[in-house]
């Protein structure tokens, strides 16, 4: 689903999960009138209350008279259902309390049969595996509870009560029909009962004809009504005073195969206030996470990009990546650049526009600001950044039939610096969307002109593993710098922005005269002779990875400077390295003709695609040897617009090979023959 369409639905108030009334029975009629007074006493609705507060702006007033009635008054929104099962505690499913993640809903509330709510106070007993939570409430004790069963008869009558698609709590019968081992080890079974069950049920009791509980109504078939219920007595057997952790936990990253699975097993004492208990359970689920991710990344390193056989073809290969490129595992183990499949592209007004695509579960974007916009504000302002990303991208936020777009997401809730394994510094935000407890991730690398984003949207509670997942893919994206020359003077100024590699790089140039640029392996310029430079003259500069020294390096191995960015007419230094011998034959190749000057390297001029172009391998070798000994060779190459002879284009090629100088890679001890 693309992200304009998927944002649309995350941001859509769904009518039937919100529809909410005060907590009165419906009820099957077989039950007496003493039992439903007491289940409807002893039966609450769990809610939160609506964000008072929302960050986002809208093009116009959202149609809020659009919603039914009790949609638009309610101040709550309904998660599940809770009963009473002592003079003391209630109960409920452990996942509608949500007690393992982090949420803007910042406190739970039962609300009662005459509509007053009351906050959770304290959790005395709870288990994630079992999927129960015990608790008190803050100046309120039941008035009525409900007795339990623990040894119910298979067959017999049974009743599901619960918050039924947050229109109130009914009542609905059926059959407790059979059990079910638990997956792990069987270690006891889960009721299975044909009353029907809805969204909202969660949490609720099952009951038998005499109204006593058996279970606790937990999950709903997804196409027939034999609904799973955890056996009361599990709850009652169960330690006091302790929340128990016990869960698989799953780590895989969108461009491998290579997973890690752990068992996190903890339990923190209680009993201790709701939010208390919250942020530890969340913090020690997401440490858990990050160090099955560090786990993963290190039992597999040596298979991982940029290490191993596997890696060595895309260690071999340049690739122009203006829209960015994530490093894949393929099926057959070797690693490859992969982008979007489709991309769409949208425009922001003044020569600014995104182009998107979508990759695992990122949104992977290219976004070129408005001329009118200054690189620094765009940069170090985060809502003026989300401000232009939304003229394009059109999110909008559904209310019942209607859509309003989203104009603003206001200023990020957080924002930081990461700085991945090649150096580059990514803008780290985060924006809160109260009103449904989401949030947008945006993880984005300075480019001339603009910037390189991932963007992810996700419930509040995952936010901090997309942040986790994005920093591990951040040293796996394959990207290129590209830009006007007056892109470029506004990018360079950023200097605490750049990558760490730019440190190593001067580029310099005067509109009208001299383009220069010097890196620790060769310097070279541009003349009148050569190139018109203005400030639409454009400079790409291909990054790639190579071994140097006994480490990867990512570095520039490919330069072209251009007359104009709508012209074709450039000049070309790229920096190929011998290939290993056990490598495929199309880079042994490749190599070959270029040792041996063979055509296209052999100052042939040709024509293609309404331009001329011609190529050579730069003259001599490193430390003036044998052609064929050389470890490194530099492509140079010259395209000029048009049908132009051989002389014309031969004379430029070689005017140019006269300003190039190749260095060691200190940057100390010319090591090629060029002349200044």
């Amino acid at each position: 689903m693309h992200l304009w369409h998927r944002l649309t639905a995350i941001m859509a108030l769904t009518t039937a999960s919100l529809l909410l009334v005060c907590n009165q029975v419906s009820a099957d009629i077989s039950l007496d009138k003493k039992t439903l007074k007491r289940i409807s006493a002893a039966v609450y609705e769990v809610v939160v209350l609506k964000p008072v507060s929302d960050s986002l702006t809208y093009e116009r007033p959202l149609p809020l008279e659009l919603l039914p009635y009790v949609e638009r008054t309610d101040k709550c929104l309904p998660v599940g259902t809770a009963f009473a099962v002592s003079p003391t505690e209630y109960v409920t499913a452990a996942h509608v309390l949500a007690l393992d993640r982090l949420s803007q809903y910042k406190e739970y509330y039962l609300r009662d049969d005459s509509g007053a709510v009351y906050a959770i106070d304290k959790i005395t007993k709870y288990s994630d595996r079992r999927d129960f939570a015990v608790f008190t409430l803050k100046d309120r004790t039941p008035g009525e509870f409900l007795p339990v069963n623990t040894s119910p008869e298979l067959n017999d009558k049974v009743y599901a009560v619960g918050n039924a698609l947050g229109e109130g709590i009914v009542i609905r019968d059926g059959l407790y029909t059979s059990n079910t081992p638990e997956d792990l080890n069987g270690e006891w079974k889960w009721l299975r009962f044909s009353a029907a069950a809805s969204p909202g049920n969660s949490g609720g009791p099952l009951l038998d004809g005499a109204g006593r509980v058996i279970g606790i109504v937990l999950q709903k078939s997804p196409s027939e009504n034999l609904n799973s219920a955890l056996p009361i007595a599990e709850v009652m057997r169960s330690r006091d005073g302790v929340a128990e952790l016990h869960r698989n936990i799953y780590y895989p990253l969108d461009n491998m195969s290579f997973t890690k699975i752990g068992t996190l097993h903890q339990d923190i004492p209680l009993p201790k206030p709701y939010r208390q208990v919250n942020e530890e359970m969340a913090s020690v689920v997401q440490l858990f996470s990050a160090k099955l991710l560090e786990r993963l990344l290190a039992e597999n390193r040596a298979e991982i990009f940029p290490n191993g056989k596997e890696s060595l073809p895309l260690m071999f290969r340049t690739i122009d990546a203006v829209f960015p490129y994530l490093i894949v595992r393929g099926p057959d183990g070797v690693w490859d650049a992969q982008t979007a499949k489709e991309t769409k592209d949208f425009e922001l007004g003044s020569n600014g526009s995104v182009t998107l695509g979508h990759l695992g579960n990122s949104y992977f974007m290219y976004i070129q600001k408005p001329d009118d916009l200054p690189l620094a504000t765009f940069y170090n302002d985060s809502k003026v950044f989300m401000d232009t990303l939304l003229k394009g991208l059109g999110i909008t936020r559904q209310i019942s039939i209607d859509k309003v777009k989203v104009t603003s997401f206001g200023q990020a809730r957080e924002e930081s610096v990461f700085t991945d394994g090649y150096l580059r510094k990514w803008l780290v935000r985060t924006w809160a969307m109260e009103y449904n407890d989401q949030y947008v991730v945006t993880f984005s690398l300075p480019v001339p002109g603009g910037c390189v984003t991932l963007m992810r949207a996700d419930q509040t509670g995952r936010a901090g593993g997309n942040i986790m997942d994005l920093k591990a893919l951040a040293d796996f994206i394959y990207v290129s710098y590209y830009g006007s020359l007056k892109q470029w003077r506004e990018f360079l100024a950023m200097k605490t922005l750049l990558p760490e590699v730019f440190s190593t790089i001067e580029i310099a140039f005067d509109y009208g005269g001299r383009f220069t640029y010097r890196s620790k392996r060769l310097s070279f310029y541009l003349g009148p002779k050569n190139l018109q430079i203005s400030e639409n003259s454009d400079l790409k500069l291909n990054f790639g990875y190579f071994r140097e020294d006994g480490r990867t390096v990512w570095d520039v191995k490919e330069i072209s400077v251009g007359e104009d960015k709508n012209s074709a007419t450039n000049f070309l230094v790229s920096l190929n390295i011998r290939p290993p011998s056990d490598l495929g034959d199309k880079y042994k190749s490749e190599w070959g003709k270029m040792v041996a000057r063979k055509m296209p390297y052999n100052k042939t001029a040709f024509f293609n695609d309404k331009s001329s172009s011609i190529d050579t391998v730069y003259p001599g070798s490193v430390a003036g040897g044998n052609p064929a000994d050389d470890s490194v060779l530099y492509h140079v190459g010259y395209t000029r617009e048009g049908t132009v002879g051989q002389r014309e284009m031969e004379a430029a090629l070689d005017d140019f090979l006269g300003h190039i100088t190749l260095l060691d890679t200190a940057g100390t001890k010319a090591i090629g023959d060029g002349r200044k």
